[in-house]
C-alpha cells in the first residue's frame, strides 16, 4: 500500500514516502501564481516563487494555507494535486493510499472542516491528521512513553508550535501564528530604514538563511540589491550580520514567551521530565546561526536537533506510517 506523509506548511509543503523507502520526494514552496479576474493558475511552487516580485501588475502570488489556515481553498487544492502529480501516483492510486498530514496543535472546529474538504477535494480518501508536535518530536528523533514527557519546539515560516507530549498525549500546547516569515518581513523594513534601501522578499530570506544569526559577534557581510528609498532607482547596500540579529531576535523571544506558557504550571514530575529530557527543536528557522543555542540558553535546558531540522516535521510522518502501534495511537479518526 502506498504510504505518504505530507506536511502543507505556510512556506513549504514537502512530502515523504514510506512504503518504498523513498523519503522525502517532494519539497516545494508552498505558493501560486495567479492572473486575471478568473485567477487562472500560471505557476505552483518554485516557479511561482521566482515570481514574486518579478511580476507583471496582472499577476498575483497567492499563498493559499496561511498561518496553518486554509485562506484560499481552490488554489489550496490545485496546488496539492499538482504536488502529487510530480510525485509521479497515479491519481487512482491516491484513492487508496494511506495518508498522514501534519496540522497545527489544538487542530479542530473550522480548521479540521476545512483540512477535510481539501483532501476530499485532492481525492484523497484515508487521510490521518496529527497534530504537528508529534511528528516535530519523532522526525528529530525522540522516543516517546508514556512516563517521561517531553517538550518540543517547531518554528516554521508561518506557524510555530510548543507542546509538552507523552505517549499519552499533548499535556500542554500550542500553536502560535508567528515564524520566520516576520522575520523576513522585520529584515526588509530594517534594510529601508538604516541603508535606504528596498528589498524584496526573497532578497530578504536570502539574507536571514545566509548570514542571520543571534550572535552579536558575528562577521558576515552580504550584498543586498534593491532599489533605493530617496532617487527610486536601482541600488545595492552591504548589510552587516549584526545589524540583523535584533530582527530575528525580537520574534524568537515572542515565541518563547508563548513557550514559557506552556511550560508554566506543568506538574512537578512532568516538569523535572521535561527538564531532564531538554528541548526537542525543529522547522528551518533553526538552521540560523546561533537559534538553537540561544532557545536553549533562554529556556535553561539542553536541546536535541536533527541535521535538517525543516523536514522533522515530514520525517516524523515516515516513522508513525511505519510503526503501526504509534500510529494506532496518536493518529485521528481515519476519514
Amino acid at each position: 500500500m502506498i504510504k505518504l506523509a505530507i506536511d502543507l506548511g505556510s512556506s513549504m509543503t514537502k512530502i515523504y514516502r514510506a512504503d518504498t523507502n523513498s523519503g522525502v520526494v517532494l519539497a516545494e514552496p508552498s505558493c501560486v501564481a495567479i492572473v486575471g479576474a478568473n485567477q487562472e493558475v500560471k505557476a505552483i511552487g518554485k516557479e511561482a516563487k521566482n515570481l514574486i516580485g518579478r511580476t507583471a501588475e496582472y499577476m498575483q502570488i497567492v499563498y493559499p494555507i496561511y498561518e496553518g489556515v486554509i485562506v484560499n481553498m481552490r488554489l489550496a487544492v490545485l496546488m496539492l494535486q499538482d504536488f502529487l502529480s510530480r510525485i509521479g501516483i497515479p491519481k487512482t492510486a491516491l484513492r487508496h493510499a494511506q495518508i498522514l498530514m501534519s496540522v497545527p496543535c489544538g487542530f479542530g472546529g473550522q480548521l479540521l472542516t476545512d483540512y477535510e474538504t481539501l483532501v476530499e477535494e485532492c481525492g484523497l480518501k484515508r487521510v490521518r491528521f496529527v497534530e504537528q508536535p508529534y511528528l516535530g518530536a519523532l522526525g528529530g528523533g525522540a522516543i516517546l512513553s508514556e512516563t517521561d514527557p517531553i517538550f518540543c519546539l517547531d518554528i516554521g515560516g508561518g506557524v510555530s508550535n510548543a507542546a509538552v507530549i507523552s505517549a499519552n498525549g499533548i499535556i500542554s500546547g500550542i500553536a502560535i501564528n508567528v515564524g520566520g516569515n516576520n522575520m523576513d518581513a522585520n529584515i526588509i523594513a530594517k534594510i529601508a530604514n538604516t541603508n535606504q534601501l528596498h528589498i524584496g522578499a526573497l532578497t530578504a530570506e536570502k539574507i536571514k538563511n545566509e548570514i542571520g544569526t543571534l550572535s552579536l559577534s558575528a562577521l558576515g557581510t552580504m550584498v543586498a540589491e534593491g532599489s533605493s528609498t530617496i532617487t527610486f532607482q536601482p541600488s545595492s547596500t552591504s548589510v552587516q550580520a549584526s545589524e540583523l540579529t535584533e530582527c530575528i531576535r525580537v520574534y524568537i523571544n515572542k515565541i518563547l514567551e508563548y513557550a514559557g506558557g506552556v511550560l508554566c504550571g506543568l506538574p512537578a514530575e512532568v516538569a523535572a521530565a521535561v527538564n531532564r529530557n531538554g528541548v526537542y527543536l525543529s522547522g528551518g528557522v533553526m538552521k540560523i546561526a546561533h537559534v538553537p543555542q540561544y532557545i536553549s540558553s533562554k529556556l535553561g535546558m539542553r536541546y536535541h536537533i536533527t541535521e535538517e531540522p525543516q523536514f522533522a516535521t515530514v520525517l516524523g510522518g515516515g516513522v508513525l506510517l511505519q510503526e503501526k502501534d504509534l500510529l494506532r495511537r496518536f493518529a485521528g479518526k481515519m476519514e
